[in-house]
């Protein structure tokens, strides 16, 4: 491969020079016969490609692909993905196209590029869909090639390093997601170095009197903590040395964001911490970290619960460690971690630190990758899950919590986020395991699935083959593949239940005119219809009907003789109708009953029917017709014989009473503008309830008096565009207040 271009073009060749053999010298340090050309020659191409950019710091562009191909060579990438880091904004800045860089490099370069552009392209209707969808894009990316992501991330930890020269709105937008997005998926990588500052760079963004203020007070005692550091470091090394032991000791401060973040979660001033410095010890061997542990318990006294054994049981993404709290010298609380040298290669580098050479290039097995338990689930739920939203959201769950770990009867370790059940538990087992779950047996003691597990229990699932999941699960898990499942498997069965309503539904009608369902499907003429109407089989039509996105006059059009249309003339009357005569009330009801109206109704509150859905009626003891939503699951179970058909009016008069559910950002001025929207549309609001959640975030409970579903629908869609409204559901039942 040969690249000359114009070299007297480039503007920024001779200063990228010194930046480019920086990289070059970093990488022989790790892969001595590593393909050097392809770094040189990709500097080159993107140097030409990028000639004339300018950032908005005024300086060239090609500094930003030399600092992210930097960042990769620290974290001791090979030369494909540095080259991809030099070459990533090639095909999106410069119009270079994958087939280009196939002839100038090679497949797996082109791929990388091609991998890296391709994240964040697409443009949505609000920017918490955008972050959900791009989430998703970058996660199927990390399943593809891990590269892909490595490269995002070293491009987003130097646009985060240059933030200076963005609007202070967008430094908050690009920080806060940064937050959510990739400092999350770095740590679930072990890059620990590339997470803490991602973090603090967010800290200073978001929160700059904060940060300005922390990092004053961090300074003033800065000499006295470098002090203090140095002195307790060399009483280590000098107590482990008497002893025989050779040991890497060191000392340094936390981190800005992790001291903010200790100080908003136990409500602390700065001058209440008293454990700012960290020290690690790294040894020689398994052995000699244990030794050690027991040794410093010696010569200081270890503060109780605060043992955490990372070695024994390692954290999810792959890292190892013995930490310790101890009260150290001058009676000041120090925290101690005790590794190996490789123990802290991981620690340090995270996945990169598996890499190997194959045959002159790094390589990652499989098995390496599958070491990352979390991460592997939230890469299966990318590739389940199609709502971007709802994937983003079970996600996070396996992205933020903190661990513990229990044992199969066999005394395999698993670990899950805390607060998981023995519901989440299920899952990890197998997904049937999870939907056949009625219990478990904890440490040898019967316990119900949404019992919460604790470090260390051992735990036997107990199944029964006509178990099935319900609705209730979902308040009871807590890990991303058993919300996944467990949503997967309510919809399939309420989708099921949905096309025996709609069959129904449908057969119904063309009896009344002497026609039968099992003819037209033997002829083919409903599957037929079924494609003229946008559906792919007659199952989705029968859903279709019961759901009421497909009207059934229309659907009739498409399959009963144009003669036959009309409405049947109803039949004399018989034990049904008379039932009705005696339940007869002049009520101005908005549905018809059998082609009645003003027959005493009432609305059931399980599921809320309003105008313009499918309805069903069942007859009550006493009580006339109570009115169900066609899938309602509850009128699924009641007895077939006292269902009856019903309709609603053509003009259904008066209102209907809807609830909703929202979860939003909690901040000023939010209810006006949920208030505006209503009084918009004319429409009540009749009770409203808020709760303030963690993470500056809301959860509103809205009842409101309609007229149609249309018109709630509606509602909906409006609500789902204000600034800060993250989700909104409908929910099915209306509690009675009292």
């Amino acid at each position: 491969m040969t690249l000359t271009p114009d070299v007297s073009k480039l503007r920024s060749t001779a200063n990228g020079a010194m930046h480019i053999q920086h990289i070059v010298e970093r990488v022989k340090t790790y892969a001595p016969n590593a393909e050097i050309g392809l770094v040189m020659e990709a500097y080159l191409f993107a140097a030409n490609a990028h000639n004339g950019q300018m950032r908005r710091s005024g300086e060239d562009y090609l500094t930003h692909p030399l600092a992210v191909a930097g960042i990769l060579a620290d974290m001791r990438m090979d030369v494909d993905t540095i080259a991809t880091g030099l070459l990533h904004d090639t095909m999106e800045d410069c119009l270079t196209t994958r087939s280009e860089l196939v002839d100038r490099f090679n497949d797996e370069v082109a791929e990388l590029v091609d991998g890296v552009t391709k994240i964040g392209k697409l443009e949505f209707r609000s920017k918490e869909q955008a972050q959900a969808e791009n989430f998703r894009k970058l996660v199927l990316a990390m399943g593809k090639d891990i590269r892909v992501i490595l490269v995002k991330l070293a491009d987003r930890l130097h646009n985060m390093r240059t933030m200076e020269h963005m609007k202070p709105e967008k430094q908050r937008q690009i920080s806060q997601e940064t937050l959510d997005i990739y400092a999350p998926i770095a740590n679930r990588l072990g890059l620990s170095k590339l997470k803490m500052e991602l973090e603090d760079l967010c800290c200073r963004d978001m929160h700059p009197d904060i940060h300005a203020e922390l990092t004053d007070q961090l300074g003033e005692g800065h000499e006295a903590r470098e002090a203090y550091s140095a002195r307790t470091a060399g009483l280590i090394r000098k107590h482990l040395g008497d002893r025989g032991i050779s040991a890497d000791v060191t000392g340094r401060s936390k981190h800005i964001h992790s001291i903010y973040r200790k100080m908003c979660d136990q409500n602390l001033d700065f001058e209440q911490l008293y454990d700012l410095t960290a020290f690690r010890v790294i040894v020689g061997d398994l052995g000699e970290c244990y030794t050690v542990l027991g040794m410093l318990h010696g010569l200081w006294r270890p503060l109780p619960d605060r043992l955490k054994d990372y070695i024994a049981n390692p954290k999810s993404n792959g890292y190892q460690s013995l930490h310790t709290c101890l009260m150290g010298p001058e009676a000041t609380q120090i925290e101690v971690q005790i590794r190996t040298e490789q123990m802290h290669s991981i620690a340090e580098l995270g996945i990169a630190a598996h890499w190997r050479y194959k045959e002159g290039h790094l390589a990652l097995s499989r098995d390496d990758v599958g070491k990352i338990a979390r991460l592997r689930a939230v890469l299966e739920a990318a590739q389940e899950i199609d709502d971007s939203s709802e994937f983003f959201e079970t996600a996070k769950v396996d992205l933020f919590s903190n661990e513990i770990f229990v044992f199969t009867p066999r005394g395999d370790v698993k670990i899950f986020p805390v607060g998981a059940t023995a519901l989440d538990f299920a899952y990890a087992v197998h997904s049937e395991v999870g939907n056949t779950c009625t219990g478990a047996r904890v440490n040898g003691r019967m316990v119900p699935i949404r019992h919460k597990l604790a470090n260390g229990d051992t735990i036997d699932i107990i199944t029964r083959k006509d178990q099935r999941p319900s609705r209730d699960w979902v308040q009871w898990a807590q890990t991303g593949r058993a919300l996944n499942k467990i949503r997967r498997a309510v919809r399939e069965e309420e989708r099921a239940r949905g096309r025996g309503i709609g069959k129904e539904l449908l057969e119904n009608e063309l009896r009344k005119r002497g026609l039968g369902i099992n003819k037209l499907i033997r002829s083919g003429k409903l599957a037929e219809a079924a494609k003229q109407l946008g559906q792919h089989r007659a199952e989705d039509l029968y859903l279709a009907l019961a759901q009421g996105s497909l009207a059934m006059p229309r659907v009739l059009t498409h399959i009963v003789p144009a003669e036959l249309l009309e409405e049947p003339e109803i039949e004399e009357p018989g034990p049904l109708q008379t039932f009705i005569n005696k339940v007869w009330r002049r009520s101005e009801s908005p549905v018809t009953i059998t082609g009645e109206q003003d027959v005493l109704v009432n609305f059931a509150r399980c599921c809320n029917p309003l105008p313009g859905e499918p309805v069903q009626g069942f007859i009550t003891r006493g009580r006339g017709i109570t009115v169900h939503r066609a899938a309602c699951p509850q009128l699924l179970d009641l007895e077939e014989e006292r269902r009856i058909p019903v309709q609603w009016q053509r003009k259904a008069g008066g209102t209907h009473p809807g609830q909703l559910s929202l979860l939003c950002a909690n901040t000023p001025g939010m209810l006006a503008e949920i208030g505006g929207i209503c009084k918009t549309l004319s429409i009540n609001v009749t009770h409203m309830q808020a709760r303030s959640l963690e993470d500056e975030k809301a959860e509103l409970t809205l009842e409101v008096a309609v007229n149609t579903v249309s018109q709630l629908d509606k509602l909906i869609r409006l609500l789902e565009r204000i600034k800060g409204v993250i989700r909104v559901d409908r929910v099915q039942a209306v509690h009675q207040r009292g």
